[in-house]
């Protein structure tokens, strides 16, 4: 299965990331990257994620803030993973030297270059650091507004022909034993980002069967999901679960049981995802029509709101990322390449070397 997730977003006033979990597995070796905007981090990861992934498979970690950067690869079957470990995702070694390194990519920058550009560095620095906070305001506001839709919609579930139908599903969809062992992992397939609420859909693209979740409440979505994850955990099956960042990870969007080749995507996130063979759930029939129609103007108003912020959010990341782009053109000339070339082959041959070694 090729694997493509975000590292991390802003959910809930606060920058998110579950890949600390990654740091911790003693059996994997991480290199942690530290070192400034423009000084290759995404491209070395990109450059040792070309090396390996023709014979391995290649789990892809993107920046939120800009999804064509890497924050992070992870090559499962070699143990090995490389992070960008700078804010707001700041990683630090737990078993140093045993299980983590640090790569010091700041030693390869011309110290006197940036000194005659301090001015402009601090200026896009301050600048990047100020939209971005202000973007996380929008996006965190615009997420106390679709709590409410959420809530609305719990209010009212038609919870007992939920159930059932989950208990239905749950038989269809799940065999009794699975191989795995019953492992619940959240990973992010969907965040907010300059080009609006992106989903990294490629990744369901080798399973076997995907159903598309119809619902603009979100309650009902995240019962399905929430049972039918406990129930395929509880069977042994290794299961992938992404949260929403716009209900501030309170609830989850997507569901993978790669043993069974099975996914189940958000309509909401990806209105116009489409592939053969998918079928679709609407899960909008498990609400209560009456209930709905009183809460309609709230409703209406709410929509509307988060949509409104949701829209400044993006533009915000994408006037950050502007100026993210102009503290790179400070760095970049001052980097020796050929040193992080080196560097970067220096990782490689680590990594082949540490798989060969009994």
């Amino acid at each position: 299965m090729s694997e493509t997730y975000f590292l991390g977003a802003v959910s809930g006033g606060m920058f998110r990331t579950e890949f600390q979990k990654v740091i911790l597995d003693r059996s994997c070796f991480t290199y942690i990257l530290k070192g400034g905007a423009g000084t290759g981090k995404s491209t070395m990861m990109k450059r040792i994620a070309a090396h390996f992934g023709e014979k391995h498979h290649i789990v892809r970690y993107c920046c939120s803030s800009d999804p064509g950067s890497l924050d992070a690869v992870v090559i499962p079957d070699l143990h090995t993973a490389v992070c960008d470990g700078t804010s707001p995702h700041v990683f630090e070694p737990v078993y140093p030297g045993v299980c983590q390194k640090y790569v010091d990519l700041g030693q390869l920058w011309d110290a006197a270059m940036l000194a005659e550009n301090a001015e402009g560095i601090v200026s896009a620095a301050d600048r990047n650091r100020s939209l971005l906070a202000r973007a996380g305001r929008f996006t965190s506001a615009a997420a106390d507004i679709r709590a409410d839709i959420f809530g609305i919609g719990a209010d009212c579930l038609l919870r007992s022909k939920l159930e059932a139908f989950i208990g239905r599903l749950t038989k269809k969809l799940i065999p009794k034993h699975g191989s795995g062992s019953g492992e619940k992992r959240l990973l992010r397939l969907t965040a907010l980002t300059e080009h609006g609420l992106l989903t990294f859909s490629e990744t369901f693209g080798p399973l076997r069967e995907v159903f598309i979740l119809r619902d603009d409440h979100f309650a009902a979505g995240d019962c399905l999901l929430s049972r039918l994850a406990d129930e395929a955990c509880s069977r042994g099956y290794d299961v992938i679960l992404s949260p929403d960042q716009l209900l501030s990870d309170a609830a989850y969007q997507h569901l993978i049981i790669p043993e069974l080749g099975l996914g189940m995507i958000s309509g909401c996130a990806v209105p116009d995802y489409s592939r053969p063979g998918a079928r679709v759930l609407n899960l909008m029939r498990f609400y209560d029509r009456d209930m709905l129609r009183e809460r309609r103007t709230r409703l209406r108003l709410d929509r509307a709101a988060a949509a409104d912020l949701m829209t400044e959010a993006a533009s915000t990341l994408k006037a950050a990322k502007a100026v993210h782009d102009e503290l790179e053109s400070f760095y970049i000339p001052a980097m020796d390449h050929k040193a992080l070339d080196a560097l970067t082959e220096q990782i490689i041959a680590e990594t082949e070397l540490r798989v060969c070694e009994p």
